[in-house]
Formats: structure tokens, C-alpha cells, sequence
């Protein structure tokens, strides 16, 4: 069965008279994954497998039942997860990628029919997976460069396009020289890959994004025996201005995460308290706004260990392009975002 969103299933018994329709696309506002499948009968269970890590996001209890196998990340296998289906022919589920890992989500879908069967869909998690196309690019935001050149064709430089970016069509346009254009559905860099035979050149504010690219590429040209080179450029100045960029979405997580855990407390004094009229504006308005604030906290799973993590990435892939080794400063830079402080992010970056 070939899967809505570029992915190629498996038939494990003979399924003809059983199509699945299904669809995996990202939201555009908010950089989740929906794969949506339907059945003509309804589904009994539905199992997700991950050879990368992913996020999931929790669904209706009234839908399905989820349950966790323990990751085993030594034998590539970092998502287990089993929904048990409440009579329905159709299902939604969220999931959300880790940029600069690439792999495959398998679903393994069973439905309610004697005697069982199941149908396997697979789904390409791409080393870019969480940008989208557009049409612009800012040249007045500071940018790093990473210029590629050797012997390989404009098709071939398109595949490696293809290969890194979601919203690539799977040719290259008539043209000598192609410019795509992307920004980043989580945090808002911009991307630019401009091709043509024997040179390629990827332009972004986020040095990480560069990162990706230049191990992803030399890793496909090797694979395909292609001699390449590259050569890159550092706009120092790119690196606080995505300080400013992660740090108002990391600090407004750490506000939400803070306020749920004083939740629980706060109803439980306002159960002994008739009049909670001397409880301070933020408390009186974590109480009136508890159960969108839950649910909000609920629907973005390891969001303040993702952004950790994109900070972490840059303060390393900088030292890497710079030819320097700060493995050992993570610990530190990890109490620094602990302090939720920008200038001393700042400071420490720039120290």
C-alpha cells in the first residue's frame, strides 16, 4: 500500500478489499505531524514504531487507549506505542520530529475483521522534517553559509534537496539554477538552497540547520561515490539573534510548567478556603485558567527539553565549525538555561 504522506506500506496478508486511506502532513502553525487513517470497518488497534525519536501527542481517552513499550534505542527502536481503538473507523494521531535525526515511522494498522490482519504503512522522517516551503528570504538577518562543490548534476544536487526537505517536488524545474526557499514551523529561521550543476549553496540564520545539512550531504555523496567539497561561512552574529529567537518561547514553556505544578495545591487551599479574594492576581488566575493551562501543558509534550536541546546543539555545532571541543561546558550551559535569563545566555556564549 503506498502511504498518503510519501510512505510505502506493506501488506502482510492479502488486504485488497481493505483499503486504508491516509494522510501524513504537517500543521503549518505549529510544526506537528497528523497522520490520519480511515477504514471501511473499525480499527482495532493501531501500533507506532520510530527507528528515530519522536514526540507523541496524547489523543482522546474516549477514542483509544495508548500504551508504551520501553524505548530501545541500541537496536534502533525509540517509539513503541500501542492504541487500543474505542469502535472507530478513523484515527488521528500527532506526532513531532527531532531535526538532524532521520529515519522511519511504522504503522502497523489492525483492524476488527476475522480472520486478523494487518497492513503496515512506513513514513520518511526527513533530516529537515519540521520546515516548510515559502517564498522569501530576509537578507537583512544575520546568515551562515555552506557553499558545496564537486561533480554531481543539478538532478543530483535536487535528490539531496529532496532528500533533507519536506514540499520538494521530485524533479528539478527546467532551469540551469534552482532557488528554494523554507522556514522552520518551531522556531522561525529561514532557509535558502540555491543549485546547479557542480554548486550548491544552503544560507541560514541558524548555524544548527547548516550542521544538518553539511553531515547529511557529505554523508549521501560518499554513499554515492561523489567526490564533493565544502566550504562555509559564520555570521558570529547569528548566534544571539537565535538566542532571542528560542528564549521568549523557552521561557513562556517554563511559565506554563511552573503554574501547573502550583495547580493541584491552589484548588486544594481553595476547597478549605471559602474566600480566596487574598490569593495573589497570579495565583487567582492559575485558578480560573487551570484546566486550559493542563490541557495546553498536555498537548506539547518534551517541548522545554526540545528547546534545551536546540540550544545545546548550537553552543556545540558552533564550537565545532570553530574547531573547538565544549563537551565538557554542556553541564554549565545546562544551569545557565536553568536560570531562564537571557543576558546570561547571552554572556555565556559570548565567554
Amino acid at each position: 500500500h503506498k502511504g498518503g504522506g510519501g510512505g510505502v506500506g506493506v501488506s502482510l496478508t492479502a488486504l485488497a478489499e481493505l483499503p486504508v486511506k491516509d494522510k501524513f502532513v504537517m500543521a503549518q502553525d505549529d510544526s506537528w505531524y497528523t497522520l490520519t487513517l480511515e477504514l471501511q470497518v473499525p480499527i482495532d488497534t493501531l501500533m507506532l514504531q520510530s527507528d528515530v525519536p519522536v514526540d507523541l501527542q496524547e489523543v482522546d481517552k474516549t477514542l483509544a487507549v495508548i500504551s508504551y513499550t520501553p524505548p530501545d534505542p541500541e537496536n534502533n527502536n525509540y517509539l513503541l506505542a500501542t492504541f487500543r481503538c474505542n469502535d472507530t473507523k478513523r484515527m488521528e494521531v500527532r506526532v513531532r520530529s527531532i531535526e538532524g535525526q532521520y529515519g522511519s515511522l511504522l504503522v502497523y494498522v489492525t483492524p476488527q475483521v476475522d480472520p486478523k490482519c494487518c497492513k503496515v504503512l512506513s513514513y520518511t522522517i526527513k533530516p529537515l522534517s519540521l520546515h516548510r516551503r515559502t517564498h522569501s528570504f530576509d537578507e537583512s538577518i544575520p546568515c551562515n553559509k555552506l557553499k558545496v562543490t564537486g561533480s554531481f548534476s543539478l538532478a543530483e544536487a535536487h535528490s539531496w534537496v529532496r532528500f533533507c526537505l519536506p514540499d520538494v517536488p521530485e524533479r528539478p524545474p527546467a532551469e540551469d539554477s534552482v532557488t528554494l526557499q523554507f522556514i522552520s514551523t518551531f522556531i522561525d529561521t529561514q532557509l535558502e538552497c540555491t543549485y546547479k550543476k557542480g554548486e550548491a549553496v544552503f544560507s541560514s540564520d541558524n548555524l544548527s540547520t547548516i550542521s544538518v545539512l553539511k553531515e547529511v550531504l557529505s554523508k549521501e555523496a560518499t554513499q554515492r561515490k561523489i567526490a564533493i567539497r565544502t566550504k562555509y561561512e559564520i555570521d558570529q552574529e547569528s548566534v544571539p539573534h537565535m538566542l532571542r529567537l528560542i528564549y521568549p518561547k523557552l521561557e513562556q514553556q517554563l511559565m506554563l510548567a511552573k503554574n501547573v505544578q502550583l495547580i493541584e495545591s491552589l484548588q486544594e487551599l481553595k476547597l478549605h478556603e471559602q474566600d480566596t479574594s487574598f490569593l495573589s492576581p497570579q495565583c487567582q488566575h492559575i485558578l480560573e485558567n487551570a484546566d486550559k493551562m493542563q490541557e495546553d501543558f498536555k498537548q506539547q509534550p518534551c517541548l522545554i527539553e526540545r528547546f534545551y536541546a536546540l540550544i545545546t546543539d548550537l553552543f556545540v555545532d558552533r564550537a565545532n565549525f570553530m574547531g573547538q571541543n565544549v563537551k565538557q561546558r554542556v553541564p554549565d550551559l545546562l544551569k545557565a538555561m536553568d536560570n531562564c535569563d537571557l543576558d546570561s545566555l547571552l554572556d555565556f556564549f559570548k565567554n
